[in-house]
């Protein structure tokens, strides 16, 4: 007979007891929350603590934490530790674009600086830039000392988790991938590329979990959840390409047609939960309101679940800044003219209809209960207009919504004037 393959998971949802997922001697994926269902040598493994879980991506801590070798620092190096820590500051606040110009500028008056090396190396494989964050990594390792010992081991295997990426990305690895494994929970039915599983053991007890916190967010946040389970396919990104590149004339990473379907990485670490955040708040959206519209309204609480993800602050300063830029400059776009899509807007007003997206949809949060906003989802799915449901869960219509978010922007700095525009 062959030995049991065990895998032991606890989902992060706070309401969720222990959720059980082993391989049988068939090799058929089992999971329980029922521990008398789960075999007696499976439940003596027991649920492995969280933080032993944390992925190796997902963990932003790195040798700045660590304390300075030789005691004392000179001024350069006290100026250089403040610019790391101000961009690590940023990456928490999801001020990508600030943290990178920091750090390469810090990378410029010393290209060995192995702080900057470090975060640069998880910043770039956030973005998916494998080469990037390979040559960041080898530079760390070049350059750190013993006494990082514990940042040197942590880069290797980074490194070896970078290829495993950079060959599931391959196209070649997505004409061999067409095996695809079957899960299945009371809320979720899952399929996932088998490479996927190959490149981490843990790949199904991670997903699993970061889908269960995406139902627990949706839940508070929409106030409703999918009436049956929703089912999730998740590709490699070679495979996914090959699978799909027909249906869209423009690069993407996940899209829903009754079920969620998105790339994932090997070792999925913060991306692959905040797009999960994301489409599963779409798929609620949809499901509850019969829809997209109004788009801006589905899409700003998709964009503020992701953050949620990360526990992101709600709109940034530099976010703010743009939107009161937007004023006034009189290139405000009303929510109206956002109603049915963002289609027909370049890159600029793509970036900014998201913001005011995000910006409308918390200020709905704000003034109600998630039973209210699944009233006003269901209300749009029983057919009533978007400013009549509008106006009966917050008191006011597209416009009126328009008015008074134009009015917050303005009060972020009362300290300037500014034309509103009419």
């Amino acid at each position: 007979m062959r030995r049991l393959l065990l895998v032991a998971m606890f989902l992060a949802s706070a309401a969720a007891a222990e959720t059980w997922v082993w391989v049988d001697e068939q090799g058929v994926t089992q999971i329980s929350d029922d521990p008398a269902a789960v075999p007696e040598q499976v439940r003596r493994q027991g649920a492995p603590d969280r933080d032993a879980l944390s992925d190796l991506w997902e963990d932003v801590r790195g040798p700045l934490d660590a304390p300075p070798a030789g005691g004392g620092t000179g001024r350069r190096e006290e100026r250089t530790l403040r610019l790391i820590r101000g961009a690590v500051s940023d990456l928490e606040r999801g001020e990508t674009a600030r943290a990178q110009v920091a750090l390469e500028s810090v990378l410029r008056d010393e290209p060995g600086q192995v702080e900057a090396h470090w975060y640069l190396a998880l910043l770039e494989r956030q973005r998916g830039r494998y080469d990037s964050a390979q040559a960041h990594l080898e530079a760390f390792l070049a350059a750190a000392g013993d006494d990082l010992e514990p940042w040197r081991s942590s880069a290797q295997r980074r490194l070896q988790a970078l290829a495993d990426e950079r060959s599931l990305a391959e196209p070649l690895a997505a004409a061999a991938s067409t095996d695809f494994v079957g899960l299945s929970t009371p809320h979720f039915r899952v399929h996932y590329d088998a490479a996927l599983g190959r490149a981490s053991r843990d790949y199904a007890r991670t997903v699993l979990s970061y889908l269960e916190e995406a139902r627990e967010t949706a839940s508070e946040r929409l106030g409703s959840v999918p009436q049956e389970a929703m089912g999730i396919v998740f590709y490699g990104k070679g495979a996914y390409q090959q699978a799909h590149r027909h249906r869209f004339s423009f690069q993407t990473v996940g899209f829903f047609d009754g079920r969620i379907h998105v790339v994932s990485a090997g070792h999925p670490a913060g991306e692959l939960r905040a797009l999960l955040f994301h489409e599963y708040t779409h798929a609620v959206f949809r499901e509850r309101a019969g829809g997209d519209r109004p788009y801006w309204l589905n899409e700003g609480l998709a964009e503020i679940a992701e953050r949620a993800s990360h526990s992101s602050p709600r709109l940034t300063r530099s976010e703010l800044v743009s939107l009161r830029g937007r004023l006034d400059e009189g290139r405000w776009i009303p929510l109206r003219r956002l109603a049915p899509s963002f289609s027909g807007l370049d890159d600029a007003d793509a970036r900014a209809a998201y913001l005011e997206a995000m910006a409308a949809a918390y200020w709905i949060e704000a003034r109600t209960q998630p039973a209210q906003r699944a009233r006003l989802l269901a209300r749009l799915g029983a057919g009533v207009r978007d400013d009549d449901a509008l106006q009966e869960a917050v008191g006011f219509d597209t416009d009126g919504i328009d008015a008074a978010l134009r009015k917050q922007v303005l009060r972020e700095f009362p300290d300037q004037t500014a034309r509103e525009p009419g």
